[in-house]
This record gives C-alpha cells, sequence and structure tokens, in this order.
C-alpha cells in the first residue's frame, strides 16, 4: 500500500512536479543516468523507442523519489536507500497519477528501473538494492484476433482508392511487408533501400539482430512500384526505403493515423492496429501448416515459447497436428 503521506501529497496533483530529469536530480546521479542510457544503446542494442521509453519511466521513478523524501534534488544515496516497500509504492504511483496505466506498462517501467539498478551495481555505484525482490505485475494473456484474409484485402481495396498515386502505391507497399513479411512497424520504417536483396529482405530487429526474410512475387511487386515513384521526391533526405512527400523517413505515428483512418471507414475493431497484420501474418502460416520453428525465425522471436503465446494456437489446430504428427496416430 502506498503511505499515508505520500498518498496524501498526490490528492493535489499540482505536487507532482514533471520536470526534466536534469532538473530532478543531482550532477552525479544524472552522470549516472546517461552512462546507463549509453549502456543500454552500445552494450544491449536497444532500440530508440526503448531508450525513450526507459528515460520516461525514469524520469517518473524520480519524481517519485522527490516525493518519497520530500527533496527537491535526487542523489545517489537516495536511490540506494530504497527498500522493496518503496518500490511497491512507486507502483502505487505510477496508478494514481495515471489510473487507465496498462499492465504492460507497469512491466516496462519495472523492467526500466531494475535495469538501471543492475547497471549500478555493476558500476559500482550502489552496493545492493531490494528492487530485484519486486514481483512483475501479471500481464493478460489474450492477444488481438488476426484479421481474415477477406479483412485485409478490403484494407488494401480501400487503399487503391487513395487519389495521390505516391501516398497510395506507398501505403500498400507497407501493408503487404507487414502481411507478407510480418514486420513490426518499427522494422518496416527503419528499413533502407539497400535491405531489399532481390528475392529477400533483411531486417534489423530487437536487440539488432538480423533476420532474412523471404519476399512474395506480390511484394516484390508492390515495392518496386513504390520504387519507381520514391524516385520523383525531391530532395529525399534520407536512405530509408519509406519517405514523406517531403522526403524524411516516415514515422510510426502516419502510420498508426492512416491504418486508423482505414479501420474506422470498415467499421473494424478499435483494437485493429499495424501490429495486427503480423499477428495476422503468424496466424495465417500457422494455421496453413508452417511449422513454429520456422514461424520464430521469421517473426524473430528469441525464444520458441514466445511463439507460442503469439500465435493462441486453437484446440481444433493442435488436435490436428497431433494427430498428424505423433507415431501412434496412423
Amino acid at each position: 500500500m502506498i503511505g499515508k503521506k505520500l498518498g496524501k501529497k498526490l490528492n493535489d496533483t499540482k505536487k507532482v512536479n514533471f520536470k526534466n530529469i536534469k532538473n530532478l536530480c543531482s550532477q552525479e546521479t544524472f552522470f549516472v543516468y546517461e552512462s546507463w542510457i549509453s549502456w543500454l544503446i552500445n552494450n544491449k542494442k536497444y532500440s530508440k523507442n526503448t531508450i525513450s521509453s526507459y528515460s520516461y519511466d525514469f524520469k517518473y521513478f524520480l519524481n517519485f523519489i522527490t516525493l518519497h523524501f520530500e527533496i527537491n534534488t535526487v542523489k545517489i544515496h537516495h536511490i540506494e536507500k530504497l527498500k522493496l516497500r518503496d518500490f511497491r509504492s512507486w507502483l502505487s504511483f505510477l496508478n494514481i497519477i495515471n489510473p487507465s496505466i496498462k499492465s504492460n506498462s507497469l512491466a516496462r517501467a519495472r523492467a526500466s528501473i531494475k535495469s538501471f539498478y543492475f547497471f549500478c551495481i555493476h558500476e559500482k555505484k550502489i552496493t545492493s538494492s531490494e528492487v530485484s525482490k519486486l514481483s512483475s505485475p501479471k500481464l493478460p494473456k489474450s492477444l488481438p484476433r488476426p484479421l481474415s484474409e477477406n479483412q485485409i484485402l478490403k484494407f488494401i481495396e480501400l487503399l487503391d482508392s487513395e487519389e495521390n498515386e505516391l501516398v497510395r502505391k506507398r501505403n500498400k507497399a507497407l501493408i503487404y511487408l507487414f502481411w507478407g513479411c510480418g514486420l513490426r512497424v518499427s522494422e518496416a520504417l527503419s528499413l533502407d533501400k539497400k535491405q531489399i536483396d532481390s528475392d529477400f529482405l533483411i531486417v534489423l530487429g530487437k536487440g539488432r539482430k538480423e533476420r532474412m526474410i523471404p519476399l512474395l512475387p506480390i511484394i516484390k511487386k508492390e515495392l518496386n512500384k513504390w520504387l519507381l515513384l520514391r524516385k520523383r521526391i525531391s530532395p529525399i533526405k534520407t536512405d530509408a526505403l519509406f519517405v514523406s512527400k517531403i522526403g524524411n523517413r516516415l514515422s510510426p505515428r502516419y502510420v498508426q493515423k492512416f491504418i486508423e483512418r482505414i479501420r474506422n471507414q470498415l467499421g473494424l475493431e478499435k483494437n485493429v492496429t499495424p501490429h495486427s497484420f503480423r499477428h495476422s501474418f503468424a496466424s495465417h502460416l500457422l494455421m496453413n501448416g508452417v511449422d513454429l520453428r520456422t514461424l520464430q525465425l521469421m517473426l524473430g522471436h528469441s525464444s520458441l515459447s514466445t511463439t507460442q503465446h503469439y500465435l493462441k494456437i486453437t484446440n481444433k489446430f493442435a488436435d490436428e497436428v497431433y494427430k498428424k504428427t505423433h507415431p501412434r496416430a496412423k
């Protein structure tokens, strides 16, 4: 339970002063923060999005400490003296300032701060911490339902009605990459032209792990249409495969917005996002007999159990696989 003293302060939201990280901590603490971020980038190979999320979580953590200890500047000794009950109060603090916070955001916040403490102990900035005893919030195991082939084809049909040729062909190529290659949005938008190697796509996934995904003829066709149009954009300020009308690398927010617009036109559920096409890719392949190991490689999962959880194999399909593969089933 969050302490009564801290809880009373939070009743007045003006008490929560969301300053920049540098203004919340001592010079020493800020130096440790910068060193941690550098370590995440260079040693852990975390993406820009992950780094941004971890920094966001750290800022809220510092805000909590200022309220918890009634201080203006967080020093290393404040960070070291936090006990397990204090970390639990911090999770409660996150729920109070954002009642609609999702469990996966809480899990990420916990991972962020555990990573920071691990770094501090490794670099001998602190001697120990009870943060390792902080249990993970339980995450829902359900995943969004995949789109049917018919729904995706209707989606593409609406894309074809776009008047601007550049927007039409670019967005269509993007959807085919999501659905036909199972790419994450970050993976698709980080692609450079050189990563398309005739019949294969070279993808840099999570942890900067490289994988090769075969390109179906229809995907190559749509990509080539887009690449021809891309040459007309001048000036192009990047080697990015997907660029805006003014030549900048396309942003995730733009992709979210155009998919949201078409989703609404089709009357699809609100949980249909760019990631739904990756989920559809995986589910469609699985239901058509692709083995999990192959699918794991194509999705870029480090663990096979992640693939199994992600796909939510239906009882019916599992029964069919069992009857086909078990030596005593014949």
